[in-house]
């Protein structure tokens, strides 16, 4: 509870008396009150009348105007209320594989190609680099994991330490990470905040791959193709927030060759041989 209020012409009205300022010279206001006049000191009046302000552009203000008075060490708990922040919910790692982020995407009203109508994302605290899986069912999400970890193991010889993931059912597999030694996160309830990096890389992958889609004049059930290849440029782009390295390179410790690129929607084919054609039959390229 933050305070009491009394009922008027049907809405509640907070007794908003709870500041604190030295009360010499006081000057009587009637502040939204229904019963009472609430008394502000004059210490607080600029305060009040310039939205509370803080006493930095307060000062600055008092050069400009010498009648404006206030004072600096005066402490407003309608501030506290009004402008009080979360505090910061991540932390970067020093290392790939420290901490890896999990989180389900879907479903989308319109299925993929080939019937796929979610997927897994799974990123990299550190490098920010970033897998999907595309899934046709939830319940596809706990192996996925499981081979994703083994993967892992076998190509970088690391085991992740920590996994971070919303409260979805399809993430707890403590089984499992008990036998790796894998220490399970999981957000509070109502706190996305606390999975926001991969919530972040969402958006930007959504973005990637629905300009691609509009550029390559795809229709919507190509969406998947769409967004691989926008994770792809995703992972070799460069980024400020990287010291202007690409993921790819900090999870590989080089560069990515970038002569291999296309646009995406060039023109292909695909090859159409059957048994009975001859070697000297004409191919596809």
């Amino acid at each position: 509870m933050i305070g009491l209020g009394d009922q008027f012409e049907g809405l509640y009205i907070l007794a908003l008396d709870f500041f604190t300022f030295p009360l010499n010279n006081t000057s009587s206001v009637n502040f939204f009150s229904t019963n009472k006049l609430i008394t502000i000191p004059s210490s607080a009046l600029w305060h009040f009348r310039l939205g509370h302000d803080s006493h930095k552009r307060l000062s600055q203000k008092a050069q400009l105007y010498p009648t404006l008075s206030f004072i600096s060490h005066a402490t407003c708990d309608i501030c506290h209320f009004a402008k009080q922040k979360k505090l910061p919910f991540l932390h970067s790692t020093s290392s790939i594989f420290k901490l890896l982020h999990f989180d389900i995407w879907g479903p989308l009203s319109i299925p993929f190609v080939h019937n796929h109508r979610y997927f897994l994302t799974i990123l990299d605290d550190y490098s920010r680099f970033v897998w999907i899986v595309l899934l046709k069912s939830k319940s596809e999400v706990s192996q996925h994991i499981q081979n994703f970890i083994t993967l892992i193991e076998n190509q970088f010889h690391i085991t992740p330490k920590t996994i971070k993931t919303d409260n979805d059912p399809e993430f707890f597999l403590n089984s499992f990470y008990t036998s790796k030694g894998i220490i399970h996160h999981k957000s509070c309830v109502e706190t996305p905040q606390q999975n926001g990096r991969v919530e972040r890389k969402h958006q930007h992958m959504l973005n990637v791959g629905r300009s691609l889609l509009y550029q390559s004049k795809l229709l919507a059930p190509y969406w998947s193709y769409a967004l691989l290849h926008a994770t792809f440029i995703i992972n070799i782009v460069t980024s400020p927030n990287l010291h202007n390295k690409s993921p790819y390179q900090l999870l590989h410790t080089h560069i990515p060759d970038v002569n291999t690129f296309i646009v995406f929607g060039s023109l292909c084919y695909s090859t159409s041989l059957q048994a009975h054609i001859t070697k000297l039959a004409a191919r596809a390229r």
